[in-house]
């Protein structure tokens, strides 16, 4: 038998429904453990502040503004000005949301040379 066509809709037909699933590409959750500290690159900067690549883990981890750096004279920075897309940092996990399936970082509490933990 002859192979059908394959079917298209008119360019004028009504939207259809989308049922939105999980993300095959996407790695099943399995966050960093609690407090722990880890190696990572950031990829994103926002206002509220960064998004970081740790090494080994599928999802990118939040860095708020108020835990890039530790504040010095009471003085607030923008996020772009204490980090920037590619750089390297020590990153430590201070919350893991299940439902949400994100975690929160802060390189505040860790020694950007050594890794070292500055709250243990």
């Amino acid at each position: 038998t002859e192979a059908e066509a394959p079917r298209t809709l008119p360019r004028d037909a009504p939207p259809s429904r989308v049922v939105v699933g999980r993300n095959p590409r996407l790695a099943p959750f399995s966050p960093p453990q609690k407090y722990s500290i880890h190696r990572g690159e950031v990829q994103t900067v926002q206002e509220f502040g960064a998004f970081v690549t740790l090494e080994g883990i599928a999802r990118d981890g939040l860095c708020h503004v108020s835990q890039l750096r530790r504040a010095e004279s009471g003085q607030m920075l923008q996020a772009s000005q204490i980090v920037k897309p590619g750089d390297r940092v020590w990153c430590k996990v201070l919350d893991i949301s299940w439902t949400k399936q994100r975690f929160f970082l802060s390189l505040k509490y860790c020694n950007q040379d050594t890794g070292e933990d500055l709250d243990p």
